[in-house]
């Protein structure tokens, strides 16, 4: 069957289906199917050179509904280079004492590390706060981690939905959820960055990251 014609094609897309046996590092179609196919094009980020990718929206957007997804592979597992304890920032919106936060924890948190941290802390308490039960501690495996804000929605567990891998969380090691409509940091006229944390320069990423998607 002949592909359509398309008179405008950026109101338009075509789908392709990706396929894979379950292994690590796979994202793709591969005939036959196979152990050796690695995901292209990622970024590396390595802590102690303090990199990262960084934006301040000039006006406010929705800071109740948006969805970050990304795939990454972790090169170090629990603290960042350097003697901060508190873990890896994947995801960081707003300063250093109030802040939107997606993490892979540290020695230093009480929870344990290599736990994926959902989070955000403003005027001195934790209006968000979500701990896996799963560690993620394999270093030869590409995860991809879908997390989805709604606070919109009128049942709490619904606010705040995480997939890893295509699999939806849904036992917790400790959840907080947002109260309902309340505004995040996300998308308001703060610094987001992309493997470190505004506050500190102790707190980056260790991890290969590809396809970091965010749409609000």
């Amino acid at each position: 069957m002949p592909a359509p014609a398309i008179i405008k094609g950026s109101d338009h897309f075509f789908v392709t289906t990706y396929e894979g046996n379950g292994g690590g590092q796979k994202v793709g179609k591969f005939v036959p199917f196979t152990d050796n196919a690695t995901i292209a094009k990622s970024c590396i980020f390595d802590s102690a050179s303090n990199v990262s990718l960084t934006r301040t929206p000039g006006s406010a957007g929705n800071r109740k509904t948006f969805t970050v997804s990304f795939w990454v592979k972790r090169c170090r597992l629990g603290d960042a280079a350097g003697n901060n304890t508190y873990g890896q920032r994947i995801f960081n919106a707003g300063t250093a004492s109030a802040f939107f936060d997606l993490k892979f924890s540290g020695s230093g948190d009480t929870e344990g590390a290599n736990r994926f941290h959902i989070r955000e802390y403003s005027s001195s308490a934790e209006k968000i706060e979500y701990w896996t039960n799963r560690t993620f501690e394999d270093t030869s495996k590409w995860y991809n981690i879908v997390v989805q804000v709604n606070t919109t929605e009128s049942t709490s567990t619904n606010r705040i939905k995480v997939y890893v891998d295509g699999d939806q969380i849904t036992s917790w090691y400790r959840s907080n959820a947002p109260a309902q409509d309340f505004d995040t940091l996300v998308n308001s006229t703060v610094l987001h960055n992309i493997g470190r944390f505004t506050g500190a320069t102790s707190n980056n990423l260790d991890a290969y990251l590809a396809e970091v998607n965010f749409v609000d």
